[in-house]
């Protein structure tokens, strides 16, 4: 695994940084429009990733961090320096000489405002009622961005709130962050420190949520910003996040993504878009080992502007703590406690707008496609349909609710699909990711399943993997004693696209084979009506 260079200063990644950004930002940021743009529009009308083992856990470093420095001239020779004075002027001079920075960028304030003009697309396609809109919809939005109230009285801070419904967004200008770590914390599993954001001016930090976790338990303190923060800002936006859920179930994972989906989005021409500014950084607020396991770098792949791929976008406050930096001072930080944005949208449960279409969902879908490389495939003659399949092992389901999924001949109802799928000349693959491939990376588990058109398996978090299939799939989820949890139905009518099928698959521990084909057929016949295949 390659270690990140941690001598490396601040500054001396940032001039790295300008000189890689005059090669590649005005490639790599159209590219990035463009493809999202082009995936939104282009399912309105109808990728291998990096994977890497890139190790993202360094510390930030203030922009005037002592540190040597190599200053590529105009030539091809270099010399060494200390001075910022000599970088600066050096990466001015380089700038200053660069023609391609005379060139007019129009797409820069389309990139800088992405997510709500795909909501605002996407409706002018799939309508929905003010109901809907307002619960899931560009009025939604709307309302949260045009809430922002200024919380500081005075001083050269600002923190301002953004909030509607249980969604309450902090977005601060020129603070500090402390970061201390109680002796009873250290010696837990995961422990979560203790986070006081530090204003200058009059300002007390509103309590969010039940105070479970390290964003609802943040303190406020008065600073003298001068004085504890002169020339030690970090420049660039930073999303402090809270991983206290268990990111490796795909479910509430994907509500986590959605949530800050609908943070980013509200703050975008903020914290994006900017030729000038840096990278969005993201820092999570606990070293939780959940989140370590398989999605390392998910936020990152998620949210950076993909500018830069030495640019390093994850930290975690207790590396932070080891450097002995117990402070750190933000030109642009937010955050928004818990999750309550992608819990309000993506529900488990009946409800009163579980039939709603949700263009931010659709919105959402079509991101994270985008940002994962997930293309846009002309549609296949056949289907492909993939079994999701489940760890039947005792280890794995410990408690009641997970034994109730457990079933004997889930290998021999398999075979059973695939010789009658290929009887029809059509694939099925089995996503086990499980045993040996539970560290698979999300990326490559997202690539793996949006593969497949038909998507089947017994009620669990494997399924949710349906956000990742083309639009226009069907899922086909076997209920056994769960039909309580509506997490594929409810996605399926939010994105008003594709279909969503049910069955028991047969009484007890064993899943009827016939039974299942007829479903199963039943899945085929509708996706080839769907997408305007002819039957058999």
């Amino acid at each position: 695994m390659e270690s990140p260079n941690s001598s490396r200063s601040l500054l001396g990644q940032k001039y790295h940084r300008n000189q890689h950004k005059l090669i590649f930002l005005f490639g790599l940021f159209a590219i990035q429009a463009v493809v999202f743009t082009s995936y939104v529009t282009s399912n309105l009308n109808c990728v291998h990733s990096d994977i890497s083992s890139r190790n993202y856990i360094d510390a930030p470093q203030p922009n005037n961090a002592d540190a040597s420095v190599s200053i590529a001239t105009l030539g091809n020779e270099s010399t060494t320096t200390n001075d910022p004075a000599v970088i600066t002027t050096a990466s001015a001079s380089s700038l200053a000489k660069d023609k391609r920075l005379q060139v007019d960028r129009p797409f820069m304030d389309s990139v800088a405002n992405s997510m709500m003009n795909s909501i605002r697309e996407i409706e002018k396609v799939h309508s929905a009622t003010d109901a809907c809109n307002n619960w899931g919809g560009s009025k939604f939005m709307n309302a949260l961005i045009k809430s922002s109230k200024e919380l500081v009285n005075g001083g050269s801070s600002s923190v301002a709130t953004l909030k509607n419904d249980n969604v309450q967004i902090f977005y601060a200008r020129n603070v500090s962050v402390s970061f201390e770590m109680s002796e009873q914390f250290a010696t837990k599993k995961h422990p979560k420190p203790k986070l006081t954001l530090g204003v200058d001016g009059d300002f007390s930090l509103p309590k969010v949520g039940k105070g479970g976790t390290v964003l609802e338990q943040m303190v406020s303190k008065r600073i003298n910003l001068h004085e504890e923060c002169s020339g030690h800002y970090i420049d660039y936006p930073v999303m402090l996040v809270d991983s206290n859920l268990d990111s490796w179930n795909w479910w509430f994972f994907l509500q986590t993504i959605l949530h800050q989906y609908v943070v980013v989005a509200a703050l975008q021409p903020q914290i994006m878009g900017s030729y000038d500014q840096e990278s969005m950084r993201i820092l999570h607020t606990i070293d939780d080992q959940w989140y370590l396991r398989s999605n390392l770098d998910a936020f990152d792949m998620l949210f950076s502007d993909h500018r830069s791929r030495d640019s390093r976008q994850l930290w975690f406050a207790n590396d932070i703590m080891k450097e002995n930096k117990q402070q750190l001072c933000f030109r642009q930080v937010f955050w928004a406690p818990s999750f309550p944005a992608g819990g309000r949208l993506l529900v488990n449960r009946k409800h009163k707008n579980d039939s709603c279409f949700s263009s931010i969902v659709y919105s959402y879908a079509a991101y994270m496609k985008a940002a994962m490389h997930i293309l846009t495939l002309p549609r296949p003659s056949k289907p492909r349909v993939i079994w999701v399949g489940r760890d039947m092992s005792s280890e794995a389901n410990w408690n009641a609710w997970q034994r109730k999924r457990m079933i004997d001949n889930q290998p021999k109802v398999i075979e059973y699909l695939k010789k009658k799928c290929k009887d029809l000349g059509i694939e099925l693959i089995v996503a086990d990711f499980y045993g040996a491939k539970k560290e698979m990376p999300i990326q490559e588990q997202a690539l793996f399943v949006s593969k497949a058109n038909i998507m089947i398996g017994i009620h669990g978090a494997g399924l949710n993997m349906f956000h990742f299939m083309p639009f226009n799939s069907v899922v086909i989820e076997i209920h056994k004693g769960t039909n309580a949890n509506q997490n594929s139905r409810n996605y399926v009518k939010m994105i008003s696209d594709g279909a969503y099928f049910t069955t028991d698959g047969g009484s007890g521990k064993q899943l009827n084979e016939a039974k299942m084909w007829d479903k199963l057929k039943q899945g085929i016949d509708k996706w080839n009506e769907l997408n305007g295949v002819s039957k058999e």
